[in-house]
């Protein structure tokens, strides 16, 4: 099971490896401006995705072995895959809300800003605005990569390893959604974000676990999580090029 962690929490030190080169070479301080979290991300993504690469053929097994792609399924995986966006969405959402409660009160609703983007009246972001258009452009490939894989890691290896490691499923179900929630504390402006972040992305990773484990079939998560993905990658490109910065 050594892959299987390795594989689960090797995200959060190598994004925060990576964000710290990062600033230490463009000499930009923390925290960094949300919208150029897709750079280290996507750094972060390619690495994983030689990681995942070597692992699996040490295994005999390719990455589209974990995928499990079928041509002939495509039309029933792309609704399934729809589905589990709203199916998905209802925890994630609670989550954001119960954890921005328990940290705001009922003022909660008001604080989003801090929690999405910092506290930008106390300690405004110095992004510069090159680099922001090249977060833009690294974003619209974001998607192709994240979502496969992220699903490959914490769904499609460590799941399985996990729960016929330990004998239970439940450890396959939890372990890698903690791992994932963890690792999304890195796209935070601010503590309070980081701790909305994992609550709500640990949720995200439970949910999609569970589906994964009673509906076996990883490509239709892979949908969901490109949709969701791509939906947002768009948005920093639409806010520069109509100079909302």
């Amino acid at each position: 099971m050594k892959k299987a962690w390795l594989v689960s929490f090797i995200r959060l030190p190598l994004l925060l490896l990576i964000m710290s080169l990062m600033s230490l070479l463009l000499n930009i301080p923390f925290p960094f401006s949300p919208d150029i979290a897709v750079i280290y991300f996507m750094i972060a993504n390619l690495l994983s995705l030689y990681l995942m690469t070597r692992l699996l053929h040490s295994e005999g097994r390719s990455i589209w072995d974990v995928i499990d792609f079928q041509r002939d399924r495509l039309g029933k995986d792309l609704l399934w895959g729809l589905l589990w966006i709203f199916v998905l969405f209802i925890p994630f959402a609670a989550a954001v809300n119960g954890v921005a409660f328990l940290i705001f009160g009922t003022d909660y609703l008001n604080q989003f800003e801090v929690i999405f983007t910092g506290d930008l009246a106390n300690n405004p972001l110095t992004t510069p605005v090159w680099l922001r258009w090249v977060g833009a452009i690294v974003a619209l490939f974001f998607p192709f990569i994240n979502a496969p894989i992220e699903e490959i890691m914490y769904r499609g290896y460590a799941q399985p390893k996990f729960a016929e490691g330990f004998g239970k499923p439940w450890a396959g179900i939890v372990i890698p959604s903690i791992g994932f929630g963890l690792q999304h504390c890195m796209l935070a402006a601010s503590w309070q974000g980081a701790l909305v972040y994992i609550g709500a992305f640990f949720f995200w990773g439970l949910g999609s676990a569970l589906i994964f484990h009673y509906h076996q079939r990883l490509f239709p998560i892979i949908i969901a999580h490109f949709v969701v993905n791509l939906a947002f990658a768009a948005m920093p490109l639409v806010l520069l090029m109509l100079d909302v910065y």
